[in-house]
């Protein structure tokens, strides 16, 4: 028997950027997270139900075990809990993709001015370019995508999901994966050329050396000091052209850049953000998957934080652009 699902599935708009996505969330949304919550409340039918296999077949294996060894029984116990909590949280995997699959472009359609894409356009990611300013990580692994490509206040901007990682063995030979940074790239578009700024994450004297030594040959040549002394224990500012960036850079901008890091950054170690040309560029870690949607644990009519916080996503750029020329 299939379980009812509780028909409260409303939305309740909050902000400027919402007004009207209700009516949306009520034409597309709502339906499709009913269907969703019949399917969600089954797998983790399933997964208990598989649990409790796992567990009971292993307390058999441990009894046997226990007629031939007392030391024996750990091996099922450890294995048994071992499998049970895999299945555990894997449960509701393809109903987190699934949400996150459909409401994604839905969102992205609701604005007339913003157009989603799963990947990235081929070759069209400048990561080069973002290796040498030092706003990307080099890296051995990268994956790209989704892409959201816009326009706010005649200003055109592309906002890509992306993460870095390096590979290395640990001392049993096995391979490790080591997360370098996991969060947003987003590129701006500028209305006049800018000198080369670079904005790297300030990670300590010691660190900034070295730093230094790893990026001599692509870092600016000149040291570029803002005012606020706040901003200085947050970023190490470097330029080819220290007048030419004061000239067109607004005195507060980076206490402005400084404020938008504290609000979305997973931390401090990693903001960084460069000006070069007709380009602005910024990548910032987030604490959450960009555009995600964990749901899988709660019913799907309670996953409305979700939807406010990746519609929040999508205005980074906005928000971006309007310290840019405001």
């Amino acid at each position: 028997m299939v379980a009812a699902v509780k028909d409260d599935f409303t939305f309740v708009e909050r902000g400027v950027g919402e007004r009207g996505f209700a009516q949306v969330y009520d034409e597309k949304i709502a339906p499709f997270l009913r269907a969703q919550e019949v399917e969600r409340q089954a797998a983790a039918r399933r997964s208990t139900f598989w649990v409790w296999i796992v567990l009971l077949v292993a307390a058999v294996l441990a009894v046997l075990a226990l007629r031939l060894d007392p030391l024996l029984p750990i091996f099922p116990v450890a294995f048994g809990a071992g499998i049970a909590l895999l299945i555990y949280l894997s449960r509701g995997a393809g109903v987190n993709a699934e949400v996150t699959a459909f409401i994604r472009p839905v969102i992205c359609d609701f604005y007339d001015d913003m157009a989603f894409s799963e990947t990235y356009p081929e070759g069209a990611f400048p990561a080069g370019t973002l290796r040498d300013l030092g706003v990307i990580p080099k890296a051995d692994r990268s994956s790209t995508g989704p892409c959201i490509s816009g326009d706010w206040r005649g200003v055109a901007y592309t906002l890509t999901k992306a993460s870095f990682s390096d590979e290395y063995r640990d001392s049993d030979g096995k391979v490790k994966r080591n997360s370098l940074f996991g969060g947003i790239v987003v590129e701006i578009e500028c209305l006049e050329d800018m000198p080369t700024v670079v904005f790297y994450p300030d990670l300590g004297e010691t660190l900034n050396t070295v730093m230094n030594w790893v990026t001599r040959v692509s870092r600016p040549a000149h040291r570029f000091d803002f005012p606020d002394a706040a901003v200085e224990e947050v970023f190490e500012v470097y330029t080819d052209d220290p007048q030419e960036a004061r000239r067109l850079m607004h005195p507060e901008f980076g206490a402005k850049l400084l404020q938008f890091a504290r609000d979305y950054q997973a931390s401090k170690t990693y903001v960084a953000a460069a000006f070069q040309g007709r380009r602005f560029y910024l990548a910032i870690d987030l604490p959450h998957e960009f555009m995600g949607f964990d749901v899988a644990g709660q019913p799907l009519s309670d996953c409305n934080g979700k939807i406010h916080r990746a519609i929040d996503d999508l205005m980074i750029p906005r928000r971006i652009i309007d310290i840019l020329l405001d």
